[in-house]
């Protein structure tokens, strides 16, 4: 039988189109695929990638099943953070024991400074407490559980038992993953030495180290954080934006913090002959010849009195712990550089009348959560003035208002405990510079508030100040 052309485009169209009609219906035939489970181990889920020199089997470290695909079996026995400090002298250590031992005796461990600075401010009678007995506390009924309440919540928030607030910018390892583990990806499980990254994590929010890179944190208040870009905030790797500032002029020549800052500072135990901490004068070696440079000349000046180009001055800090709360009443302020704070907040203000939000905080060490949350807020934040002091011994240093800090706690009733609960330690530092409207008549005087510290903010001497140094200088002698 002879088909026309014309019958034959019609055949081949009707095909065709009843192909397309009919496809999506195959689907509806075709057997479900049943699931196996072929992949097996940990990077079966877990698509890491690991340094050279720990590329080891995942269960050395964390335990676990790594010969199971199915998670609950997996994960029995699982070590989550085995660098943390309860963790590392078993795991760490079984390689790095020397370095295990050396790093708990280290500051970043014991906070002894942290700790001590706050607590005899308050109770300068007391013997501080030590990092082990920090806890948070369901309900303060003493002065003493507020403020250790407060540093276990709100305070410390920075070190090697804590991963940090939820943002990337501080959100860290434990224990030695804090400084050896990169921040930001944790999927790049490279362990090397710190990194700028890994300083900052916990030496932001206007402590040293923030001021090393030339950051300045704005305040806490919705206006005082502009400008946006685009009409929206700009992003907040550190919990909040910050002014850009002048960096000290040792990072803009490129130097690090474990340039100066070396392993002999926190692995206290290092090799023999391991330089720590280098000091000013190990390469500025003709400083000595200078005023206020000689060590051996009773009083010092250090070297940020007259070299340090700004400060962190942030005066009138209050911090008050609430159990129940309106969240309207906070929402100009909840972006506070605490993630619990913020999204705890946010959340409340998303809810409708009918549903309810129980607030609480966790404990930074345990890890238990308690009721209510630190709020913070200051009087005024300013990178000015760089006011100096004189202590009983003669040493010269910049002065910050850092227990200019008062507490306030109001319960689950509503009802204060605590209002404007603040320190009595009266320091000996004499103010000797500048005599200025945030400190007035306070020149000659020891303002308890005021406490010494050395800003990463150095750049050319201030002519001002360096006269007021050196004629404080004038006469001193070992022993005055």
């Amino acid at each position: 039988m002879i088909v026309s052309k014309q019958n034959n485009s019609c055949l081949v169209g009707f095909w065709l189109l009843l192909c397309f009609v009919l496809w999506p219906l195959t689907g509806c035939h075709q057997p479900e695929i049943a699931k196996t489970d072929s992949v097996k181990g940990c990077k079966g889920c877990h698509k890491i990638s690991l340094d050279s020199n720990h590329n080891l089997k995942c269960t050395l470290c964390h335990k676990g099943h790594g010969s199971e695909s199915l998670k609950d079996k997996a994960h029995k026995g699982l070590v989550a953070s085995p660098s943390s400090p309860a963790d590392a002298p078993r795991v760490c250590g079984e390689c790095h024991l020397k370095e295990v031992k050396s790093i708990t005796r280290s500051s970043h461990y014991t906070l002894k400074n942290e700790i001590a600075t706050v607590w005899k401010a308050f109770f300068p009678e007391d013997v501080p407490p030590e990092v082990k007995d920090i806890h948070g506390v369901k309900r303060p009924r003493t002065k003493r559980e507020l403020v250790m309440d407060m540093l276990a919540r709100r305070c410390l928030r920075c070190h090697v038992y804590y991963e940090g607030d939820s943002y990337w910018g501080v959100r860290r390892g434990k224990g030695c993953a804090a400084c050896h583990l990169p921040i930001g990806n944790r999927q790049m499980h490279h362990f090397g030495r710190p990194t700028i990254k890994n300083c900052l994590s916990c030496h932001y929010s206007n402590f040293v180290g923030w001021d090393y890179v030339g950051r300045f944190e704005k305040d806490y208040p919705e206006d005082f954080r502009a400008p946006l870009k685009k009409g929206k905030h700009i992003p907040r790797p550190y919990g909040i934006e910050w002014l850009p500032m002048t960096p000290d002029v040792h990072f803009r020549a490129g130097l690090f913090c474990t340039d100066c800052h070396r392993k002999a500072e926190f692995h206290v135990e290092a090799e023999a002959g391991e330089p720590g901490r280098v000091s000013c004068g190990d390469c500025h070696r003709e400083i000595s010849r200078r005023p206020g440079h000689d060590s051996q000349q009773g009083c010092v000046a250090d070297c940020q009195s007259c070299h340090a180009l700004w400060t962190f001055w942030d005066q009138g800090r209050s911090v008050m712990r609430q159990d129940v709360l309106d969240p309207e009443d906070w929402e100009y302020l909840y972006v506070q550089g605490s993630s619990e704070v913020e999204e705890q907040i946010k959340r409340a203000l998303e809810l409708d009348d009918s549903q309810e939000i129980t607030y609480f905080m966790t404990d930074k060490f345990s890890g238990l959560r308690y009721p209510g949350l630190w709020f913070a807020g200051f009087e005024r934040r300013r990178w000015a003035p760089v006011v100096l002091g004189k202590s009983s011994s003669g040493r010269i240093s910049v002065l910050r208002p850092l227990l200019d800090l008062s507490l306030s706690y109001a319960d689950d009733m509503g009802e204060t405990v605590f209002d404007n609960l603040r320190g009595k330690r009266f320091l000996d530092w004499q103010v000797i510079y500048p005599s200025w409207p945030f400190l007035p008549n306070t020149i000659g005087k020891s303002v308890g508030f005021l406490v010494p510290y050395r800003p990463h903010s150095i750049g050319k001497a201030d002519m001002a100040r360096s006269i007021s140094v050196i004629n404080a200088l004038q006469g001193c002698s070992l022993g005055d």
